[in-house]
């Protein structure tokens, strides 16, 4: 595969994004990564953060019948790709590159993650991320 080759998208690609606003200016290159992909952006926002992740994405979960409210919004920046073949994520990451708008905290939804809150999976893949880095950092021998 050339880098810079359009992959065919999946039928139902979308990319849900937290914490980057498209009036800013990494929310904005992040979208352009996705609409050059032909993946449509849905931005999440607070009052979804207690739903389903599948249900942000487009309706693949199941909403219990009192969805718990008040979830804290996590501060960090994610992207949920939703329907994503591997190739598409292999371009994400490479075009997210080349713009300078590597997204940090990202997850593929899965049948596993597709009914977790909103909120929680955002918590938990920015702190796997953190772990990471940390682990990373520690390795190459700093602090």
């Amino acid at each position: 595969k050339k880098p810079g080759k359009k992959v065919k998208p999946s039928r139902s690609a979308t990319a849900v994004l937290w914490g980057l606003d498209p009036s800013s200016e990494r929310g904005a290159a992040v979208r352009a990564v996705l609409r050059e992909m032909d993946v449509r952006a849905r931005t999440a926002r607070v009052e979804q953060l207690g739903l389903p992740a599948g249900v942000v994405a487009g309706g693949h979960g199941h909403v219990a019948p009192s969805a718990p409210g008040g979830v804290a919004a996590p501060d960090c920046e994610f992207a949920l790709l939703c329907g994503f073949t591997n190739a598409q994520v292999d371009e994400f990451l490479a075009r997210s590159r080349e713009a300078g708008c590597v997204v940090g905290a990202k997850a593929l939804l899965t049948s596993a993650n597709r009914n977790w809150p909103l909120g929680r999976l955002i918590e938990a893949v920015a702190a796997q991320q953190l772990d990471a880095v940390a682990a990373e950092h520690a390795a190459m021998g700093g602090a």
